[in-house]
């Protein structure tokens, strides 16, 4: 393991700047950053890695985004908004990762993580999302991710942060989803380690 894995921070660079020693100082080797303008660079040993993702209701719509996107960004993760998005981002090797949230996850179901599993496609989780929720929409997303345990499809876990305090100390990533959602510590730690790089070195992102 060499250190951990940040897939979704969606913080201004020159803040992130301002942070970047907190940042390392909780472990972490890199951080996937929304809008970022460079591809890849690296700060105090730190790399940050553009990221962008994209949500769409329908096929259509999700294969307009993702035309000629991975010439611009290493990392792109896709929100499906309908069941006709959510299959085509399962099986298309544009997409990184699928992600988990309030308004996705009617749409990830069954045939959603067997789709997944064939075509080794991720499913992200932002944590800070299960605090941003009611109970009702918390226990659903709970019972998905512990569906895609089941069908042995790797998780990854984020943090979304909008602002500097909103990034997760890894450790307390593991605790969080370890209390609340009943996951394996164990399970927890490679969804921060382990499967965000091999995710990135798929794109050829060496970290």
């Amino acid at each position: 393991m060499n250190g951990y894995i940040d897939l979704w921070v969606r913080i201004d660079y020159s803040v992130l700047l301002e942070y970047i020693d907190v940042i390392r100082n909780m472990g972490y080797h890199a951080i996937c950053v929304e809008g970022l303008d460079k591809r890849i660079t690296r700060v105090k040993g730190v790399w940050v890695i553009r990221r962008k993702t994209i949500a769409g209701s329908s096929e259509k719509d999700v294969k307009e985004k993702l035309r000629g996107i991975k010439q611009e960004y290493p990392v792109v993760v896709v929100k499906p908004l309908g069941i006709q998005a959510a299959r085509l981002v399962a099986r298309d090797n544009r997409v990184d990762a699928v992600l988990l949230d309030r308004d996705s996850l009617y749409y990830i179901d069954k045939t959603q993580a067997t789709m997944m599993k064939r075509h080794s496609k991720p499913l992200e989780v932002p944590v800070n999302t299960l605090f941003s929720v009611g109970d009702r929409v918390r226990a659903m997303m709970y019972r998905r991710i512990h569906l895609f345990y089941q069908y042995n499809v790797p998780v990854i876990y984020s943090s979304s942060a909008t602002s500097w305090n909103e990034i997760l100390h890894p450790k307390a990533i593991v605790s969080i989803v370890k209390t609340l959602a009943g996951v394996n510590g164990k399970s927890v730690l490679l969804s921060i380690t382990d499967y965000p790089r091999a995710l990135l070195l798929r794109n050829g992102v060496r970290v």
